[in-house]
């Protein structure tokens, strides 16, 4: 844990400028999104986090590393939007059940956590889930596998959800998928 959350404050630390910008995924849905409570894991900087606040949003965002939550924390203030960064690994922090309208997962892969991010959800709740795929390796060819999604695995891994739409984006190398809990 301690190697990991030290990777990634080294990581954000070296950041001069942070671009705040959502995930266009996310925003290809505005007009389809009700507001309540979300849940953004991994957040980093909390991009996402930031811009669901803006659009109603009681936020949860969680990440392992402190320099990339102060980050946005600096950032919500700016802005005047509240949004709860929470500094965890993972791999220890059990997701609430049931609890969530919107999930948003970008650019992070722990297979464990899959039926987890599902469980979050509640009845009609939005998962966005948006990470790197295996054509990666072909520009990172050290890229672990275990970081990088396979053909159809997220179709597989949230088969209990209605799946809204799900694609690739080859320059970006991610596989996506927007899914609804059913109701």
């Amino acid at each position: 844990m301690k190697a990991r959350r030290e990777h990634w404050d080294k990581k954000w630390a070296r950041v001069e400028s942070i671009n705040f910008s959502p995930a266009p995924l996310l925003v290809r849905y505005t007009d389809r999104l009700g507001g309540g409570r979300a849940l953004d894991l991994a957040c980093g900087p909390g991009r996402n986090a930031l811009w669901l606040a803006a659009q109603g949003y009681a936020v949860d965002a969680i990440d392992i590393s402190a320099v990339g939550l102060e980050m946005g924390r600096a950032e919500a203030q700016r802005r005047g939007l509240v949004v709860n960064f929470i500094q965890a690994d993972l791999d220890h922090y059990t997701l609430p059940v049931a609890a969530c309208d919107l999930v948003a997962v970008f650019h992070f892969l722990d297979r464990r956590l899959l039926p987890d991010i599902g469980a979050a959800l509640r009845p009609g709740g939005w998962l966005f889930y948006e990470t790197f795929n295996l054509r990666k390796r072909a520009f990172k060819p050290e890229m672990p596998l275990d970081y990088l999604l396979q053909p159809g695995e997220l179709e597989a891994a949230f088969a209990h959800l209605s799946v809204i739409e799900t694609g690739h984006h080859p320059a970006q190398r991610t596989s996506f998928l927007v899914a609804r809990a059913p109701e």
